[in-house]
C-alpha cells in the first residue's frame, strides 16, 4: 500500500497524543525503491514551520491561485507552471543552510523544492552515502546538474565523487559530475583539478544516455574547437 500512496519519496508520518492539548511529533521517512525504510529523523517544529513557510512561498512563486484554479477544474498542470531559478534563488538565499529542512524539500521530489534544497544544503556535512542517495531521488536532469553546479563543485572531495560517478553507470551521478566539472573549472580557474587533459580523456561513448551525452558537449566544447 505504501507504493501506491508515495514512491521514492519523504513522506511525514504524524503521531497524535491525545491529552489535555494534542501534541504532534513528526518524523521523516525516506523509502528507497524497494520501499525499504532508508533514513529516520525526527524533525523539530521550527523546522516543521520553516519546510511549510518556503512550500507556501515557493507555490505564490508559481502563480499559485492560477495554479489551483486550473487542478480544480481537472487540468493536468505538471510541467506547466514553474518559478525561475533566479526567483528560486533569491528565496532560498533568505535562510541559512539547514540539513533538515534541505532534506525535507528534497523528499518532496518536486523541481522547485529541489532547487531550493540545493542552496540550502550545508555543503561540507553532507557526506559521500548521503550524496549518492539524494541523487537517486532527483526530479529530472535539471535539478541533477544544479546539485553538481551548487553542492557537489564546491566539495573538497569533489575530484574522488567525480571520478567515482564518471564511472558509474547511473545517468543522474554522471550529469552531476560533469556539472560538477564545469563549474570547478570556473571558479577556481587554473587551481581546478579538472585540466583540459582530464576533460578529453573523458570517454564520451560511455555515456549510454544521450542527456548525458549532451552535458559532456558542453563542458568539453571549448577544448574542441
Amino acid at each position: 500500500m505504501l507504493q501506491n500512496i508515495m514512491f521514492e519519496a519523504t513522506i511525514l508520518f504524524f503521531y497524535s497524543y491525545f491529552c489535555p492539548r494534542i501534541k504532534v511529533q513528526i518524523f521523516s521517512f525516506t523509502l528507497n525503491k524497494q520501499d525499504e525504510v532508508m533514513e529516520v529523523f525526527p524533525i523539530d517544529k521550527k523546522t516543521e514551520q520553516l519546510f511549510n513557510e518556503v512550500c507556501r512561498r515557493i507555490f505564490r512563486l508559481q502563480n499559485g491561485r492560477s495554479l489551483d484554479s486550473m487542478e480544480r477544474i481537472g487540468a493536468d498542470t505538471r510541467g506547466q507552471i514553474g518559478a525561475s531559478y533566479l526567483s528560486l534563488k533569491n528565496l532560498a538565499g533568505q535562510y541559512q543552510p539547514d540539513l533538515r529542512l534541505a532534506q525535507l524539500l528534497w523528499g518532496t521530489k518536486k523541481r522547485e523544492e529541489q532547487i531550493v534544497a540545493c542552496f540550502l544544503f550545508p555543503i561540507q556535512e553532507l557526506i559521500t552515502e548521503k550524496i549518492t542517495q539524494l541523487l537517486q531521488h532527483c526530479y529530472n536532469f535539471e535539478i541533477a546538474e544544479y546539485f553538481g553546479t551548487l553542492v557537489l563543485s564546491k566539495r573538497e572531495n569533489v575530484e574522488q565523487m567525480v571520478n567515482e560517478y564518471l564511472n558509474s553507470d547511473q545517468p543522474y551521478l554522471q550529469i552531476t559530475a560533469l556539472t560538477a566539472i564545469g563549474r570547478s573549472r570556473i571558479d577556481r580557474k587554473l587551481n581546478s583539478p579538472f585540466t583540459d587533459s582530464y576533460i578529453l580523456n573523458i570517454d564520451r561513448n560511455k555515456f549510454a544516455d544521450i542527456n548525458v551525452q549532451k552535458v559532456y558537449d558542453r563542458v568539453s566544447i571549448c577544448l574542441r574547437e
